[in-house]
Formats: C-alpha cells, structure tokens, sequence
C-alpha cells in the first residue's frame, strides 16, 4: 500500500491543484497502489490552451530539432527499461515477457519517427499560365489523444508521437488503469527536451470522463482527436467530435480471424495461435479470436494445438522463472464478461476441445470452443480475454466468408504453403492488415496500422502515420493580371 499521488502534467511540471483522487487498485489483489490526481473542466481547458500556445512556435521548429528530442527520449528509453517493467507488471497484469514486448515496441516507434521526421514533404502541382502552386503538408494545431492500459506504453507513446513530430502539440488523457506508465512515458519526452505545453498529460477520473472529453473537444483550438480503445467508447467519441465537426483517427475492437489451409505447416500455425491468442490474456486488439481450419487437418491440428496448451497455465502472482506466464484480466468486471461469454456459447451448445473452464476472481484459464453458432454471442462480441473459437471449413470461399461475418476487421492471418492462394484469400479478407504464415499481433513502425469496418478509421505509425497528423495546405503565386471578369 502506498500514499503515493500521481499528478497531471501541465507545461512541464506536475499538476495536482485539485483535491480530487481517484483509488488505483492492484489488479490482482485489490491493495491500494496509490491515488492518482484528476482534473475537471476547467482544468482540462488549462491543459488545452496551454497546447494551443506552445503550438504557435513548436509548429515552426526544424525537423532537425524534433529529431533530437526523438533521439534523446529513445536513449532514455533504453535507460529506463527495467524502471518500466516493474512499474507494468505491477500496475497492469502485464507478465515480464509482455512487459519486455511493450518496452520493445514503444522504442520503435520513438526511434523510427525520430528517422522519419523529414518525411512530410511538400509538392508543386501543375498549375495554370501565370501561376505557380505550392502544395504544403501541415500540423493541425492542438491534438486530443486518448489511449488504452493494455499496451500502455505503445499505444501511450503512438498517442502523441506522430502527431507531435507532425508539428502538433497534443493533450492527452491516460487510461485510469495505467496513469503511472502514461505519466512514466510523458515525462520521459519532457526529460528528453520537450518544450513546455507542447505535450500535457491529464488524468481523469472515470465518472467524469465524457465531459471532461466534451469540454476538450468542442476547444476551438484543438482540432483533431485520436482515440485507442473500443469501439463502444469509439462511437459515442465519434457523435462528440461529429458535434464539432472535428476529425478523428480511431483504432478499435477486433476478432481477428485465423485461415489454416490443409496444406499449411501445423506446427508453425499452432505456435502463432498460441501467441495471437493468448499473449497477455488475449487483451489484444488483434488477438486470434477465431480459428477457420480446413477439415482435412482440423484433428491433427487439434492434437497439435493441445499439445502447446497443455503447458499453458494463467496465475495472478507472477513467477519470475516463466516470464511467459499468463496473468489476469485487468478487472474483475472484465473477468466476469468474458467468463459470461464462454458460458453463454456453453449453454447454446457449443463444446470445449481444448482446455477446462476454470476461473478464480480475475484469472481465466484458456479454453478453445467448437461447435459455435450465430446465436451465441460470442461469435460476434470481442473476447479480449485467453478464449478463441473453432469452426472448419471445406473451400476457400467457404473460409473466406467466415473471416469477414464479423463486423470488425483489424487484423488477419492465413497460414498456407501455397503463396499464391494465401495471397488471393489475403486480398478477399476485409481487414486492415493480413498477415500470411504470421501471427495477427503484429505491429511495426514502418508500415501502417488500423482497422476498417467496426475496427475504426485512419491509420498509425510510419509515413501515413506523420500524414494522418497533418493536412494540405495550397499556396499560389500569381503573375499580375486583369482577366477576372468585372
């Protein structure tokens, strides 16, 4: 139990005015790991105009200058990495070797927008006689980010970094069950050399979230909101910033669908199924929700996939001999969704082939189902827990129309010997990305990442990523003339 208060940061420094708390529990045991300091408002409009004038001349900074800034929190990173495994395994039920992933792919995506900091580039557009036409790629002004706990790290840093190195300054609000990583990450841009206002951190607390979020996003000076998270959340941001005629990029929910081919190799499929489906408890956006097997390899890869499970056991406590272990759910509410879910498709019909149904407070032991059918919900509803569902399938059309009967689309994979016919099953899937012979969590700084259907819009990281932050601007240069009409 600590006493410790976690403050909002506003132009640099901590900002804990307010009296107002809210209790961080440890997910595991329920003990109090300290108070976190929320804002109102009022507050939030402190944090937003502070934005809007530090954008004034960081919008003007040189590429060469954000880039040392990137390189320098890349470098502090590095150095802190133990400091942020701790704190995630900690505050998030989070394992070590999550931990450790996180870490790896919030420092990709530092070093990378540090390298890709010249890459918004103007144009000049074929015009008409007598003119010349400029094309500029420019910030939006401030940006309101909201990101999630389950990859509090990633998803915090991919909150601010494209837009900040975009020449935007941002606002952003921490997710209530990770404030200690997201203030970890925000201070560690303040550390290496960001200038004041030009990312402020506030923390909210959950009752008091949809006005704060209003109050923010009707500013005038904020003009774009990213938002990570899901997609019921994602809607009622998306009538707010529709209110306000605000753009958003959203990455939401997913159930993400896995293709086996008869001719794939088992072994591999079944080891990324493993780690699709149940890294981190299966609290992926991307997670393996659903498994499309041909029939005539549906057994044995059965057997095969048994086998991986077998030594496959989720504990609340950690064991720092198996950094692989799997933990709890980030909530007991969320426990008691998806032990819901599972019962459900029991009681429906459906049948476990691989696990037991087992559960105690917030820790689910994975279980794989056959037999589901329409009428369960969890065919449709995301999982975000360490279940995934089995179904077989005959043809390719067959396959290819049970990946996109969901209504998310965020990640996919198809696993098969023949290139030729995974890439064609590939392009018929409706998902943001496909991945074949890989698992479908995959994120890489270098190509972009996002949803379509109930998944969200607008993608991050990489070049599209830097354009997602940034909009066009012409400017025309004109010979004297007097041939307008009068």
């Amino acid at each position: 139990m600590s006493d410790t208060t976690i403050p909002s940061i506003l132009d640099n420094a901590p900002f804990q005015e307010l009296a107002q708390t809210y209790d961080l529990n440890d997910p595991h045991t329920g003990d109090l790991l300290y108070k976190v300091s929320c804002v109102k408002e009022a507050d939030a409009i402190k944090a937003v105009e502070s934005a809007a004038k530090a954008f004034k001349t960081w919008k003007d900074t040189s590429a060469t200058s954000r880039r040392a800034i990137f390189l320098n929190a890349s470098r502090l990173l590095e150095e802190r990495k133990e400091e942020f495994i701790k704190i995630a395994t900690t505050e998030t039920t989070a394992n070590g070797f999550w931990g450790a992933v996180d870490h790896q792919l919030a420092w990709n995506i530092v070093s990378e927008t540090a390298a890709l900091a010249t890459a918004l580039k103007g144009e000049i557009a074929p015009s008409e006689d007598g003119q010349r036409a400029y094309i500029e790629r420019v910030p939006y002004g401030v940006v309101f980010g909201i990101a999630p706990w389950n990859a509090p790290l990633t998803l915090g840093v991919r909150c601010f970094a494209n837009a900040i190195m975009a020449g935007n300054a941002v606002v952003w609000k921490t997710s209530e069950y990770s404030p200690k990583i997201h203030h970890f990450a925000t201070q560690l841009f303040i550390d290496a050399g960001l200038p004041s206002g030009v990312l402020n951190m506030i923390h909210v607390a959950p009752a008091d979230s949809p006005k704060v979020c209003e109050a923010i996003i009707a500013h005038k000076a904020v003009r774009k909101i990213n938002f990570t998270g899901s997609t019921f959340v994602g809607r009622k941001l998306a009538e707010v910033a529709g209110r306000y005629l605000k753009p958003c990029c959203m990455e939401l929910g997913g159930k993400a669908p896995v293709i086996v081919l008869k001719d794939a190799n088992l072994e591999a499929a079944a080891n990324s199924v493993m780690f699709g489906g149940l890294s981190h408890s299966g609290q992926i956006c991307m997670a393996s929700d659903r498994l499309i097997v041909h029939e005539d390899i549906a057994d044995e890869f059965t057997k095969i996939l048994s086998s991986h499970h077998a030594s496959r056991k989720a504990a609340g406590a950690m064991d720092a001999n198996n950094p692989m272990q799997y933990r709890g759910l980030f909530s007991q509410r969320s426990a008691d969704r998806v032990n819901d879910l599972i019962q459900d498709a029991l009681n429906k019909g459906a049948k476990i082939i691989i696990g037991k149904q087992e559960s105690e407070k917030n820790v689910i032991q994975p279980v794989v189902l056959d037999g589901i059918n329409k009428e369960m919900k969890i065919d449709q509803d995301e999982i975000f827990g360490p279940a995934m569902t089995f179904t077989k399938f005959k043809t390719a059309e067959e396959a290819i129309e049970k990946a996109n009967s969901s209504d998310y689309g965020l990640a996919a994979s198809v696993y098969g010997s023949n290139e030729a016919e995974c890439w064609n099953i590939a392009k018929q899937i409706e998902s943001g990305q496909v991945h074949i012979n890989g698992s479908t969590v995959h994120d890489s700084q270098t190509v972009p990442h996002g949803g379509l259907k109930d998944s969200g819009y607008g993608r991050f990281n990489g070049i599209e990523g830097l354009r997602e932050f940034s909009t066009t601007k012409t400017i025309t240069i004109n010979l004297p003339h007097g041939q307008y009409p009068m």
